[in-house]
């Protein structure tokens, strides 16, 4: 998959027949994020260079090729727009998520739920976008979420020490 060739591009061929609005509703019934969002984001990723680089321009160009609910191309300023505020929601979304466990709004047994409810909706988002989710996603997902609490308890250690004692 080359930014030379959007022909080849398939992954959101599921929507072939839904509207912008109809994919924004499928999303918004699990994440905070927008189609317009999460297709920028999703391009970025997959057409992003070796040397890290996007081609925002040439993304906002073949958009209406590339996304078959897209009708419009974009601008290189709306590409970077709607990749920041991707990137915004998720540290937002990872705070919300991890503050509430932290500051005691929620349990252990409840952030255990929440996790449980994470994956499934991870899982059906794959499935849209034509991923193979037959790997333990569970599994991965819980190791992933428990170093990451571990790394959060250990930096909020750190803060809470005495200057001295560090």
């Amino acid at each position: 998959m080359t930014a030379e060739d959007p022909n080849k591009y398939a992954r959101f061929q599921k929507f072939n027949k839904q509207t912008y609005e109809q994919v924004n509703d499928t999303l918004k019934q699990r994440t905070h994020l927008t189609a317009r969002e999460w297709v920028i984001a999703r391009l970025c990723a997959d057409f992003k260079a070796e040397d890290g680089k996007v081609p925002m321009t040439w993304i906002g160009e073949h958009l209406p090729e590339l996304v078959p609910f897209m009708d419009a191309q974009y601008e290189r300023q709306d590409v970077s727009s709607a990749e920041a505020a991707f990137k915004r929601k998720v540290a937002r979304s990872g705070t919300t998520f991890f503050y509430a466990y932290y500051a005691g709004l929620i349990s252990l047994d409840e952030m255990l739920d929440t996790i449980q409810v994470v994956i499934k909706n991870i899982e059906a988002l794959k499935k849209i976008e034509g991923a193979d989710v037959s790997g333990d996603v569970s599994l991965e997902v819980q190791q992933m979420m428990a170093e990451t609490l571990r790394r959060i308890t250990e930096k909020l250690n750190q803060v809470s020490e005495p200057e001295g004692l560090q």
